[in-house]
């Protein structure tokens, strides 16, 4: 094997490197792959052209850019068990699609599944046929259809999906009180990162993705510009608490507040909880997921506000039918108001200025208004 010494390796950066054999997707492009004889780590062509802009521009901050927006062929050969069909599959969904590298796992580790099961997934008869008889949930057969029909789309296979339909179970609700103690026991940066999904309701990719720039400590407001799911960017108002713990945090994760990989959170999340539902002996901890923290704010404001149309904009939704399944979720049982009372023309309307609704109104003219507490 031929030195290589104008490389580097991704993980010990030791420039001792070899070629180690090519792989040739099936659309042709081919990828060279390389071996460290320092700590043994496998790479290819993609991996080092991290290197390559860190040594030429000489700023990690470029470097950290890229890592957080490309899925690596390491990365990718392992979820996808060896497969080329599956690699084939995982780069068109990142590089032609944009899909998140959670979502481009979540679909190759259940056509996987398919495949397990006996399966050609160039051939849509035969997955047709699992589909009609294996003894699946309907929510498993809606994702075994969905991430089916996304392979078959993105590799350009004709397939007329049978409709696969369920009803999601209702999202689980906790008490204000119960994230509170998840956000109280967390360390620093999980506790931080608790807290902002709390207050802007942010999914967990979009959180991590943040950038000290997008914090604004004059107006207490953090800026979503890397928005997921289709979803619009937004900037959203946060109670200046969560603007001084952001602040408390160190920069080692360079331009982003937090790691750049949302799975460090979800796992120390999952570990966490573990252990307040033993010594809280409240098993509904265990209940508590990162979309769990967004599903609490769009009930809350909705409850609050009773905007629809300004929660859609605070959770980034381009259609507010993806805001509205959050209505039937507001608990209004035993709201607190503040009441006011307006005579004059002036009185009502600085009322309804600081956010207060008319409620009822005397023969005389006075006005009585209201707004939560």
């Amino acid at each position: 094997m031929e030195a290589l010494a104008f490389l580097k390796c991704p993980e010990c950066g030791s420039e001792k490197i070899y070629n180690n054999g090519k792989r040739v997707l099936s659309y042709g492009l081919e990828i060279q792959r390389f071996k460290c004889r320092n700590c043994g780590h496998r790479f290819s062509e993609h991996d080092t052209s991290l290197n390559s802009v860190i040594d030429n521009k000489g700023s990690s901050q470029i470097g950290a850019e890229m890592v957080r927006n490309l899925v690596t062929t390491q990365t990718l050969e392992t979820v996808c068990a060896g497969d080329g069909n599956l690699l084939d599959y995982a780069w068109k969904s990142k590089v032609k699609h944009g899909n998140a590298e959670n979502t481009i796992k979540l679909r190759v580790s259940t056509l996987n599944l398919i495949k397990k099961k006996g399966c050609d997934l160039n051939r849509p008869e035969s997955v047709e046929i699992l589909l009609a008889t294996e003894p699946l949930t309907k929510a498993q057969k809606y994702q075994w259809t969905a991430c089916y029909r996304s392979f078959c789309k993105t590799m350009m296979i004709l397939w007329d999906a049978p409709k696969a339909k369920y009803e999601p179970k209702q999202p689980f609700m906790p008490t204000e009180a119960e994230l509170d103690a998840l956000i109280f026991a967390a360390n620093k940066e999980l506790a931080t990162f608790l807290q902002v999904a709390k207050t802007t309701g942010a999914r967990a990719g979009e959180i991590s993705a943040i950038k000290w720039t997008d914090v604004n400590t004059d107006k207490n407001t953090i800026s979503i510009n890397e928005a997921e799911k289709g979803s619009r960017t937004r900037t959203i108002p946060v109670p200046l608490k969560t603007i001084v713990m952001v602040n408390a945090l160190s920069k080692k994760h360079g331009l982003n507040v937090f790691n750049p990989k949302s799975e460090t959170a979800r796992s120390n999340l999952i570990n966490l909880k573990k252990k307040l539902s033993v010594i809280h002996d409240n098993p509904r901890f265990r209940q508590i997921h990162l979309h769990t923290f967004r599903h609490f704010y769009a009930t809350e404001k909705l409850r609050q506000t009773k905007m629809l149309s300004h929660v859609q904009y605070l959770l980034g939704h381009k259609s507010i039918v993806n805001t509205e399944k959050y209505t039937h979720l507001v608990d209004y049982s035993g709201e607190k108001y503040f009441s006011a009372v307006g005579t004059t023309r002036e009185e009502k309307q600085a009322l309804i200025e600081e956010g207060f609704e008319f409620v009822s109104s005397d023969p005389d003219g006075t006005q009585y208004f209201r707004k939560p507490k």
